[in-house]
């Protein structure tokens, strides 16, 4: 089975499928896909309603800092986004951080993208394959929040600081640091959580949308 057949019998619910598919076989062809994604929207229905919702405070979550250090009496500040960092610091202060490069930016942007369509595409289809949807909807993002944890952990370990809390780095004089989480990356990780239980209720509070 090719990708673009792949990627059809995914994206395929049960009506689409009942009705598109012969012999086993999907649609061929772009437009076979096409056919697909417009049977889907034909009937649209919102099968979902907190995992949606959980999806979009996942990603507004993403416009404001998961990690943030206030440097030298509050002066300075470094922000640690769910895809890139930014600081304000003088050039002798860049050595302590570790730059995003634009290629990793642009491919931890359409990771996030494809979370949000995965439970976007979950909450509105039916069945145990749309549950399946938002299960690794959730996940993902779960494990986007660990991973941005330790992505953390190894950029201070690497100049011998804590993630979280109070500390110094001495240069010609003491700088003082203040670190912690920010609100935001505690949503975030609530938002995972609830696509995964959500799971658990699909189908049970639809909102016919056709």
């Amino acid at each position: 089975m090719n990708f673009p057949d792949l990627l059809k019998n995914m994206l395929a619910d049960d009506a689409a499928k009942r009705k598109l598919w012969k012999d086993g076989k999907g649609p061929p062809g772009p437009g076979g896909f096409l056919k697909v994604i417009h049977e889907h929207f034909l009937q649209f229905t919102l099968y979902n309603p907190p995992a949606l919702l959980a999806a979009i405070v996942f990603t507004g979550s993403l416009f404001f800092p998961w990690w943030y250090a206030k440097v030298y009496e509050d002066y300075y500040t470094i922000n640690a986004y769910a895809f890139i960092l930014q600081h304000d610091l003088p050039p002798e202060g860049v050595s302590f951080v570790i730059e995003t490069p634009i290629v990793a930016v642009v491919f931890l942007i359409l990771m996030l993208a494809g979370y949000f369509f995965l439970v976007f595409w979950g909450s509105t289809m039916e069945g145990e394959k749309g549950k399946l949807f938002l299960f690794w909807g959730g996940l993902f993002m779960l494990l986007y929040t660990a991973g941005f944890y330790g992505a953390l952990l190894f950029a201070t370990h690497r100049i011998g600081q804590p993630v979280t809390g109070y500390s110094s780095i001495p240069y010609t004089v003491e700088v003082d640091i203040f670190m912690t989480f920010s609100k935001a990356y505690f949503i975030a990780i609530s938002a995972g959580a609830v696509c995964m239980v959500s799971a658990l209720v699909h189908g049970r509070f639809s909102i016919n949308l056709h």
